[in-house]
């Protein structure tokens, strides 16, 4: 509800990139092949961008638990994880890559 944004910041996939670069995800994305028909993309680089908050190290369950909720019509699941991954600098096993 948008009562609960009230007096809280909201960021947007637009609001992802920095002074014209795009961020690392959105570049892991783009290296990754993650992005097919690109109707999914916001979803999935704002939920990722989420999880990468709150777990800067997750593991490829991890990424595929915190993604659930974002279908791709392109079934382009495992682009999406592998980029996550490679934002997050590890290999899916939440060790260093």
């Amino acid at each position: 509800l948008a009562v609960w944004a009230d007096g809280r910041e909201i960021v947007t996939v637009e609001g992802l990139e920095r002074d014209g670069d795009v961020s690392s995800l959105q570049q892991a994305f783009m290296d990754h092949n993650a992005p097919q028909c690109g109707f999914c993309t916001p979803g999935q680089l704002m939920t990722a961008t989420a999880l990468l908050d709150r777990n800067s190290r997750p593991t490829a369950e991890e990424v595929r638990e915190a993604m659930v909720g974002n279908l791709c019509r392109c079934s382009n699941y495992n682009a999406i994880v592998e980029a996550v991954l490679a934002a997050a600098g590890t290999s899916g096993s939440g060790g260093a890559a």
